[in-house]
């Protein structure tokens, strides 16, 4: 399958009208391989790429992303390992094939780095969320949170100037997205206007168990739904102030 990507000249360009196409991912890592020699003071002087082909003379935002051409990315900040750092990236990974390469602000005492996936199909917008979500439980969250953007973009492989840099590769197996998906399903949040749904899961489970800890009434009694503390108060009102045969169609959504 061919690899295509966006480039952007800078974190404030928004022009998505340059994009380069290779033959496959073979091709595509002796390309990153190449940009990795190439000596750069900063990351300011380095272009950014992204998987994300969007919809013509639109500008970058995650509305106007079409798919994601062949490829993914996750990047790395805080990964903690023993021994060599190929090793505790291939326990994560498995035998998926992957290109690893160090960012501006490695060092060799925290190294921070990109690991690039080929995957067997491309993945249209609607289904980026689920795929996201699947691939960071694939792999343990290792990967930022930030990269669960649809647009998001990446600075290439480069000798950074006082960075620790490094590129290699490993694995040989594609990322299926389908099998993916199908082993981590994706649940839609249901309430997003809610601050609390709109918080990581992780945060979530937390808050809960915090709040369970202070509870210090557990015999908690009720009549009907007029006292009953776990009534939902908000969407009463709203039923309320439906009329007509809306009222019927609210109640049994």
């Amino acid at each position: 399958m061919d690899i295509s990507f966006t480039v952007f000249n800078s974190i404030f360009d928004n022009k998505t009208e340059k994009r380069m196409n290779l033959s496959d991912f073979d091709a595509f890592e002796k390309f990153l391989f190449k940009l990795s020699k190439e000596k750069k003071s900063s990351k300011k002087d380095a272009v950014l790429i992204s998987p994300a082909t969007y919809q013509p003379d639109t500008t970058r935002a995650n509305v106007n992303v079409v798919e994601w051409s062949g490829w993914c990315a996750v990047d790395v900040d805080d990964f903690v390992y023993d021994g060599e750092l190929k090793d505790g990236i291939i326990e994560r990974t498995g035998n998926w094939r992957f290109i690893c390469y160090s960012t501006a602000s490695s060092t060799t005492a925290l190294p921070k780095f990109r690991i690039v996936f080929p995957l067997t199909r491309k993945i249209q917008n609607a289904e980026i969320p689920a795929f996201n979500y699947a691939l960071q439980n694939a792999l343990g969250n290792l990967g930022d949170e930030q990269t669960k953007d649809l647009a998001r973009m990446y600075y290439i492989p480069a000798d950074y100037a006082g960075a620790f840099n490094f590129i290699f590769i490993g694995g040989s197996h594609y990322v299926d997205p389908d099998a993916l998906m199908k082993e981590y399903p994706y649940a839609q949040k249901a309430n997003l206007n809610n601050f609390f749904d709109r918080l990581p899961d992780e945060i979530q489970r937390q808050i809960i168990e915090h709040r369970k800890g202070q509870m210090d009434n557990t015999n908690v009694v009720w009549t009907s739904y007029r006292d009953c503390p776990f009534f939902p108060r908000n969407l009463e009102a709203e039923y309320r102030t439906i009329s007509n045969t809306g009222w019927y169609h609210k109640m049994y959504q």
